[in-house]
C-alpha cells in the first residue's frame, strides 16, 4: 500500500507542479465583502484587496516560486511523509490530500510576502480611488469603450492575436476578475487626463512647438529613446504572453520621465533597458515610427511583440536634425525638458496632496 500511495502521490504532485499557480487563485474566490478602508466615504473591500493581491502575485513571479518549491527534493520528501502519515484508502482520498498539501505550500509561499504585498495592494487601491475622485471633480470620465480599446491593443499585441474576451479569459482562469484589471487601467487613464487638464495651459506651448518641428520634416527628426525589453519564456503560451504584456503596460502606465525609468523596471524579472541617442525616426519600423511620431517626450509607446521579447519605446527627447531648424530645436528642447520635469513633479505633488487631505477610515480590526 505504501508503494502505491507513493506512486499515485508523486504522479499527482507533478501534475500540480504544472497547474500549481492556478489553484491558489481559484481558492478563496468568495472572500467576504467586509470593508477594509473608506476613502472619503468610498469603500475598499476585502475582496478588492484580495483581487489586487492576486493580480500582483500573477505579475511578480509567484508561480515560479511555487513551482520551484514543489520541485525541490525537500518538498518531495515532505510529501511522501505526509501521505504515509495520512494513509489514504482510495484514489479520491489521495487526490484530496494532495490538493490540500499543494494549497498549504502555496499559502506558505504567499504568506512569506503577504505583508508587503497586501500593503502594496492597499496603497494602490487607495491611490486609484483618489485618482478617480479627482477625475469626477474635474468632470472627466473614462468610458468602458476607452478601457476596452486599451485592453484590445494588449490582446492584439501577440503573434497569435486574441479577441478581447479571450484575453480577459486568461486572467479569469488565474482567478483574477477582469474588473480588477479594468479598474486599474481606468484609474491610470483618468489620472493622466486630470493632470493634463489642470496643467494643460502650461504644456500647450511646448507641445505645439514640438509638433511644428515634427510637421516640418518628420523623417529628418531624431529622437532619444530608451527601449524597454521584456523576455518571454521559450515556447510561451498565451497566458505567459498575456502576463508579460500586462507587465509591459504597467511600466508604460507608471512612466513619466526617462530619468526614473530604471527605478521602474529594476524589479521586473527579465526586463532590460537600451538607450538610443539621436536616432532618426526613419530608422524605426513602421508601427514604432508611427507611434513615436505621435508621442511627446515623457510618453511611452504601446508594447509590441518582437520575436522572443516584448518592447516599448520610452521617448526622452524629440529633435529636428536639419541645420535650418537648430534655433527652433533648442527652444523646443528647453521648453520640453522644463515641461516634462514640471509635469512629473506636479503629478507626484498633486497625488501626495490628495493623500494628505484624504479621509481614511479603517473599521476596527482592519487598519
Amino acid at each position: 500500500m505504501r508503494q502505491r500511495v507513493d506512486t499515485i502521490g508523486m504522479m499527482w504532485l507533478f501534475r500540480f507542479v504544472l497547474a500549481g499557480f492556478l489553484l491558489i487563485f481559484n481558492a478563496g474566490i468568495g472572500v467576504a465583502q467586509s470593508i477594509v478602508v473608506l476613502v472619503n466615504d468610498e469603500p475598499i473591500t476585502a475582496y478588492d484587496v484580495a483581487q489586487r493581491e492576486r493580480f500582483l502575485a500573477l505579475t511578480s513571479g509567484f508561480g515560479d516560486r511555487v513551482r520551484a518549491r514543489l520541485q525541490s527534493e525537500d518538498t518531495k520528501e515532505k510529501f511522501k511523509a505526509y501521505m504515509i502519515k495520512e494513509r489514504p484508502t482510495s484514489k479520491e482520498e489521495a487526490q484530496a490530500l494532495q490538493k490540500k498539501f499543494v494549497a498549504n505550500l502555496q499559502q506558505e509561499v504567499l504568506s512569506s510576502a503577504s505583508g508587503s504585498m497586501r500593503k502594496q495592494a492597499l496603497d494602490q487601491l487607495i491611490e486609484e480611488r483618489l485618482m478617480l475622485q479627482a477625475a469626477k471633480e474635474n468632470k472627466i470620465t473614462v468610458s468602458e469603450d476607452d478601457v476596452n480599446q486599451t485592453l484590445t491593443r494588449m490582446a492584439e499585441g501577440g503573434q497569435r492575436k486574441l479577441t478581447l474576451n479571450e484575453f480577459l479569459a486568461q486572467f479569469s482562469e488565474q482567478g483574477v476578475n477582469p474588473v480588477t484589471l479594468k479598474a486599474k487601467i481606468r484609474a491610470s487613464t483618468a489620472w493622466r487626463q486630470v493632470i493634463r487638464r489642470i496643467y494643460g495651459t502650461r504644456v500647450q506651448s511646448a507641445v505645439s512647438t514640438v509638433e511644428t518641428v515634427a510637421a516640418n520634416d518628420a523623417d529628418a527628426a531624431s529622437v532619444d529613446v530608451r527601449v524597454v525589453s521584456l523576455t518571454m519564456p521559450t515556447k510561451a503560451d498565451q497566458a505567459a504572453v498575456a502576463q508579460r504584456l500586462v507587465e509591459a503596460d504597467q511600466i508604460r502606465q507608471r512612466f513619466t520621465s526617462c530619468d526614473t525609468l530604471d527605478a521602474i523596471v529594476k524589479n521586473v524579472k527579465g526586463a532590460s533597458v537600451k538607450t538610443l541617442k539621436a536616432t532618426r525616426l526613419a530608422e524605426f519600423r513602421g508601427d514604432v515610427k508611427a507611434a513615436l511620431e505621435k508621442a511627446q517626450p515623457g510618453q511611452m509607446t504601446p508594447p509590441v511583440i518582437v520575436g522572443p521579447t516584448i518592447e516599448s519605446h520610452a521617448l526622452c527627447a524629440k529633435k529636428q536634425t536639419v541645420a535650418a531648424g537648430k534655433n527652433t530645436e533648442k527652444k523646443a528642447d528647453a521648453s520640453t525638458d522644463k515641461t516634462q520635469e514640471e509635469f512629473q513633479l506636479y503629478s507626484k505633488r498633486h497625488l501626495k496632496d490628495l493623500k494628505d487631505h484624504a479621509r481614511l477610515d479603517y473599521p476596527k480590526g482592519n487598519g
